[in-house]
């Protein structure tokens, strides 16, 4: 019997872990696949279903092979939790003392020296800004991680916290007269004395284009990376691949040059007309981006957002965008020219060098039309400007860079990385085809536990108010009365949130029993804890409700869909993998758009049966699934629920699987939904 076998025993000292704990077989084998590919120093791609309990299953193999380890998850709450509830419990129960930490990116600490700055020059639009501001400064007299988590008394979405936190553009380092009490030091010193460090995917991936751009490293080395939820990884990884420069950048240089230039360097130059000249130049990009907004035709930007790609400006404005680049280049040069000159005076103005040159270097490389074909220059526009992007649309060369840099162990899992039993999507988009593959089944019944619904009769989904018509159904409409728990309405657009919640106000008045949550109304963690604690609400999100959700229970018993969620075609990274991809001699839409549909999907999905007791039911409002050869491509990787597309049925299902009801025998799959 090997070690494994025994700790995760029915009766072992992984279920002193806590209550409820059974074996799973599912997460035994992981674990197996898992310890072996760390001793090995190999590279394991595993997709965990649903209650395998994968945390566990990488916990115990890390705490029992020798070496420093990462683990990287892709939210910092759920940082939070590995670190505060899941650690502990491993620990405790294997009796081991291996040393571990938690490791954010720098906003996330509290910055003295600018707390300090921002304190002394006391400028607060409204009272209570004075007072949350207040609060901050108590807090950082009693916080000994100085991590703004901790702060309950003003939320982490506050703008004033950029107040007292710091950015890699505005710290002081080495020269920062409070170094020596620093807080994101001191988390940096803890992360390199730990056995086993926490993380985030976007300062995973911070770290490596920072050891790519010759800046130095934020992690240290370690022995074996663990990446969890890693089907967010490829996006994170090409965000941080890519080079930007937005005019809030821009304008944030201008303002502190005119206060710092003014303050210690007052003699070196006429800051207000240096500073003037790029704010002016800043306002003539502004002045393009509303015309823009006012046109008809095919290069008409969709402000006050939007995303164009540069090929697909015309020539008159792809000129007039050169003529406004060209003056910001010209005003930034001037003014990077006096910060380096006068760098050696102050802190403040060494920094505000580095910052100006490292904008003016992004700046000429957007404007270069020469480099890497592999590469889209495109522009984002929206109510707070316009951002400058050049991003790599293929990175699997480079993460593959990134990888051999430090032979070491590699393990990315996830609830949803295979598509209908296959890696291929996800090893083309790292460059892992040589990775080993496992997929560790759920222990959940799901076609005694779920229902899949796929009306028959649908509305278009290509219709512009598609939401706004599934929900008058009067089908959709019994469904809603019928169900006891909760619901989620979950759009694959903000626009359709905006149309879902039109729809809420109405239906509402005749329903006043369900308490009605909608995207936006407050912070997502907020309309999250009211979901639960109220038991039959419902809830209106778009893709950041998709995932990372978990209500277990009758609190949530139906989840709708309003159609399959692919990319918007437009999308001008996705226009460039497309081009690049059919250049290759393949189908885009099915090798880039149908693959990352069907993994959205499968996590929309997940939301459901989060438990062994879970019942409910799943609406997919887009017909494309059941009628066509990709839909039921993307059925194949949804878990084997019941399935059928006669509504009265699904009633049927409810009425038979309702709160302290037994479960209904699964008799119901239609032949269109076989998968």
């Amino acid at each position: 019997m090997s070690p494994l076998k025994d700790l995760f025993a029915e009766a072992g000292p992984i279920s002193r872990s806590g209550p409820g704990y059974r074996f799973r077989s599912g997460q035994l084998t992981l674990a197996e696949s898992i310890l072996q590919t760390l001793s090995q120093k190999q590279t394991l791609l595993a997709e965990a279903g649903t209650g395998v309990g994968k945390t566990f299953a990488y916990l115990v193999p890390l705490m029992l092979t020798v070496g420093k380890s990462i683990v990287s998850t892709a939210t910092r709450h759920l940082q939070d939790q590995l670190y505060e509830r899941d650690l502990p419990r491993i620990k405790s129960a294997l009796g081991v003392s291996i040393q571990t930490a938690v490791l954010k990116g720098r906003g996330n600490y509290l910055c003295l020296y600018r707390m300090e700055r921002t304190k002394e020059q006391g400028r607060f639009q409204r009272p209570e800004d004075a007072h949350f501001f207040s609060e901050i400064v108590s807090f950082s007299g009693l916080t000994a991680t100085g991590d703004i988590s901790e702060c309950s008394a003003v939320p982490e979405q506050s703008p004033l916290w950029a107040m007292a936190t710091s950015t890699r553009e505005n710290c002081l380092g080495q020269q920062c007269p409070r170094l020596s009490e620093c807080f994101v030091m001191a988390a940096r010193q803890r992360a390199a004395e730990a056995d086993l460090l926490i993380v985030n995917h976007h300062l995973l991936c911070a770290d490596m284009a920072l050891r790519d751009e010759g800046f130095g490293e934020i992690l240290p080395s370690v022995d074996h990376v663990v990446i969890d939820e890693a089907h967010v990884l490829p996006e994170i990884a090409t965000e941080f691949f890519s080079q930007s420069v937005s005019t809030q950048a821009l304008s944030g240089l201008a303002r502190d040059s005119l206060a710092i230039g003014l303050e210690h360097a007052r003699d070196a130059a006429s800051w207000p007309s240096l500073c003037g000249e790029l704010e002016r130049s800043i306002m003539e990009m502004r002045a393009i981006l509303a015309e823009d907004s006012h046109r008809d035709g095919p290069s008409k930007v969709n402000f006050p957002q939007g995303r164009i790609s540069w090929d697909q400006l015309s020539a008159s404005d792809t000129q007039r965008w050169i003529s406004a680049l060209g003056a910001v280049s010209k005003a930034l040069s001037a003014l990077r020219e006096v910060h380096s000159m006068n760098a050696d005076r102050h802190a403040e103005l060494a920094r505000l060098a580095a910052f100006s040159l490292e904008l003016h270097q992004r700046l000429e490389a957007f404007q270069d039309n020469t480099s890497d074909e592999m590469d889209v220059r495109w522009m984002e526009f929206s109510r707070h400007g316009v951002t400058l992007r050049r991003t790599p649309f293929e990175i699997a060369a480079r993460f593959q860079q990134e990888m051999a840099r430090q032979p070491k162990s590699w393990v990315m899992l996830s609830a949803t990385l295979a598509i209908a039993g296959r890696f291929d999507h996800f090893q083309r988009r790292l460059g892992l085809q040589d990775a080993a593959t496992l997929i560790a089944e759920s222990p959940f019944d799901f076609q005694q536990q779920g229902l899949l619904l796929v009306p028959q009769d649908l509305p278009d989904p290509k219709s512009p108010d598609h939401i706004s018509q599934l929900l008058q159904q009067a089908g959709i409409a019994e469904l809603l009365r019928a169900v006891r728990g909760g619901v989620f309405i979950l759009c694959t657009s903000h626009r359709a949130v905006g149309l879902a919640a039109q729809w809420a106000t109405n239906w509402a008045a005749s329903h006043p029993e369900r308490h009605i949550l909608v995207q936006g109304q407050a912070p997502r963690p907020v309309l999250i804890e009211q979901f639960r604690s109220h038991g039959s609400a419902l809830l209106i999100g778009s893709h950041s409700f998709w995932e990372g959700v978990d209500v277990p229970g009758d609190a949530l018993s139906l989840v709708l869909i309003d159609k399959l969620p692919f990319a918007p075609p437009d999308d001008p990274v996705l226009r460039a993998r497309s081009k690049w991809c059919e250049a290759q001699g393949a189908d885009a839409f099915s090798a880039i758009q149908v693959p990352e549909a069907a993994i959205l999907l499968k996590q929309g999905v997940g939301r459901l049966i989060r438990s062994e007791s879970d019942r409910g039911v799943v609406v997919i409002g887009d017909r494309r699934l059941a009628e066509t050869g990709y839909g039921r491509r993307m059925l194949r990787s949804l878990p084997n629920f019941s399935r059928t597309r006669n509504t009265q049925e699904a009633l049927q299902w409810l009425a038979a699987n309702g709160r302290d009801r037994p479960s209904a025998p699964a008799t119901l799959n239609s032949p269109e939904l076989e998968s």
